[in-house]
């Protein structure tokens, strides 16, 4: 519908625009609500307020053109419509292209199933050292990681789509450096399993079925050995805890503990 030159008063342009302006209020109401909707996720903890933001520039986005092409059918003929609307479109893709890039990133993230919470070792693209770490939280633009250290990492979900990802479980090596003057490495060798099966730190398990021998000889035993954290993000004070019980528990080896960083 066109407006009639003929009828240029005020009641003949109100109401060639009526079904623009219902139009209008209705989008109007439409986003009070999802705003109102938002606001009550936000306030419950179940999305961020970058998320609740990213989702209201669409939807201001989405109400922009639907208002426009509604007053363009009341102003100006249909062909006319077609064409503001395709330029419209373009332009809202080339300013919100990384916008939208990430967004349909994130509706594939949220269709894997069980990806919160859980360990993982992670080759980003172009990345040649992967990333050990729980996913915390997903968001409409990136992707929040925790390593074991409570330390985050921010990734985009694009990048995290196009990722290769596997189940990780944390794990901490150790180097012992221990000293044997009777000349008996296999004494010391069972002495070190059966520490670890002796200590009870509460925050780690020590495997001590797994002992790689590194070195033998010149009166010194080179080992490592792993422990896996019960619960994470770790504390500085539970590496030294877990030093501290292994150099009284291997005293008489004079032992040189080495922290070793795997993920």
């Amino acid at each position: 519908m066109t407006i009639n030159t003929t009828n240029l008063t005020i009641e003949g342009i109100l109401f060639s625009l009526q079904s623009a302006l219902i139009i209008t209020l209705l989008v109007i109401l439409v986003r009070f609500i999802i705003n109102r909707f938002l606001s009550v996720l936000f306030d419950r903890g179940v999305i961020t307020i970058s998320t609740k933001s990213t989702v209201m520039r669409f939807v201001d986005l989405s109400a922009i053109l639907v208002i426009l092409v509604a007053f363009l059918q009341a102003l100006v003929s249909p062909p006319v419509v077609v064409y503001a609307v395709l330029v419209f479109a373009i332009m809202a893709i080339i300013l919100f292209y990384y916008e939208l890039r990430e967004f349909v990133a994130y509706i594939n993230l949220q269709l894997i199933r069980h990806m919160r919470g859980r360990n993982y070792e992670i080759y980003l693209p172009n990345h040649h050292k992967p990333i050990h770490g729980r996913i915390v939280s997903v968001e409409l633009t990136n992707t929040i990681i925790e390593d074991m250290y409570g330390r985050r990492i921010y990734v985009s979900n694009s990048a995290l789509t196009n990722a290769i990802i596997k189940e990780y479980v944390p794990v901490i090596q150790l180097r012992l450096k221990l000293s044997h003057a009777e000349g008996n490495p296999i004494k010391v060798i069972e002495d070190v399993t059966a520490s670890l099966r002796e200590i009870d730190t509460g925050v780690f398990r020590l495997d001590d079925k797994k002992i790689l021998i590194d070195r033998i000889g010149g009166g010194e035993v080179i080992a490592r050995i792993n422990a896996y954290p019960l619960s994470i993000p770790l504390r500085f004070s539970d590496l030294v805890k877990l030093a501290d019980l292994l150099s009284r528990s291997l005293a008489k080896y004079n032992p040189i503990i080495e922290f070793i960083e795997l993920g």
